[in-house]
C-alpha cells in the first residue's frame, strides 16, 4: 500500500515538473524565433532619404524595409507605418564610419535637432543633441509596438551616440519643448490611470522636467500638494448637485 502510494505522489511530481518545462519551453520557442536566410533574402533595405545635421558633415539615414512575397504570395514581416522608421544609420562623411543609432527594437515616429524650435524660428542654441519620438515598449502584451503603446522621447549626441530615454516610464509623451534659459526639457505626459493599457482622453495627463546634460530621471514638475488642492476646488464648483 506505502508503495503504491509513493508512486502516485512521485508520478505526480513528475507530470507537475513536465507541465512546467513545457510551459516554459514554448515561452522561449516563441520570444526567440531563428532566422532564416530564406526569408532574410525577400528583404530590402531602404534608405530613401537622408539629412545632413548643421553642416558638419554627418548624415542621417532613417530606415525602412521593403519585402518580396514568399513563393505562396505571402510576407513573412509585419508592415511597419508608412512615416515611422525602425532604426536610422549615422555616417561621418568625412571618414565614412557609420553605426547604428540602437539595436534594440523601436519604432522611430519623429526626430529632431533644432531643439523643437517652432517652424520658421530659428533655434539659438547649437545643436549638440537629437530628439527622437519613438515607440519602445510592448505595454499592452499583444506582441505588437504600435500606436497603442506609449511613445518616449529619447536623446542621443549629435553624432547618434549615447541614446537614452528622457521621459518617464509608462507615460505616453504628448508635447515636449526645450526651455533654452533653464537647460531644460518639459512635457506633457499621459498615464494608464485607469489601467486598461490605453492610453486615452480620461487618463491623467501630467507635467515633467529634466535638465538636459545631467544624468537623472525626470522630475514630475506640480506637487502632490497642488494636484490635491485642484481635485477640491473641482470638486467644489464642478459636482452634479443631485
Amino acid at each position: 500500500m506505502k508503495n503504491i502510494i509513493l508512486f502516485s505522489i512521485l508520478t505526480l511530481f513528475l507530470f507537475s515538473c513536465s507541465k512546467k518545462n513545457e510551459s516554459f519551453e514554448s515561452f522561449e520557442s516563441s520570444s526567440n524565433t531563428e532566422s532564416d536566410p530564406a526569408t532574410i533574402e525577400n528583404l530590402n533595405i531602404q534608405t530613401s532619404a537622408f539629412t545632413e545635421i548643421d553642416s558638419t558633415g554627418i548624415l542621417m539615414f532613417p530606415l525602412q524595409m521593403g519585402q518580396n512575397p514568399t513563393e505562396d504570395r505571402d510576407y513573412s514581416y509585419k508592415k511597419m507605418p508608412d512615416n515611422g522608421f525602425w532604426n536610422i544609420i549615422f555616417l561621418n562623411s568625412n571618414t565614412n564610419e557609420y553605426h547604428l543609432l540602437t539595436e534594440n527594437k523601436v519604432l522611430i515616429l519623429d526626430y529632431n535637432y533644432n531643439y523643437n524650435a517652432e517652424e520658421g524660428v530659428s533655434s539659438s542654441k547649437k545643436t549638440d543633441h537629437i530628439f527622437y519620438m519613438m515607440r519602445s515598449q510592448d505595454y499592452n502584451k499583444d506582441r505588437l509596438i504600435n500606436d497603442k503603446d506609449p511613445a518616449y522621447l529619447f536623446v542621443s549626441d549629435k553624432s547618434g551616440k549615447n541614446l537614452r530615454q528622457i521621459s518617464p516610464a509608462n507615460y505616453a509623451v504628448n508635447t515636449w519643448k526645450y526651455i533654452q534659459a533653464s537647460n531644460k526639457i518639459v512635457m506633457t505626459a499621459t498615464k494608464d490611470s485607469n489601467k486598461n493599457n490605453e492610453f486615452d482622453d480620461m487618463d491623467e495627463i501630467s507635467t515633467f522636467e529634466i535638465i538636459l546634460d545631467h544624468a537623472e530621471s525626470p522630475k514630475e514638475v506640480f506637487g502632490s500638494e497642488l494636484k490635491d488642492k485642484l481635485k477640491k476646488l473641482y470638486d467644489r464648483d464642478w459636482k452634479k448637485i443631485k
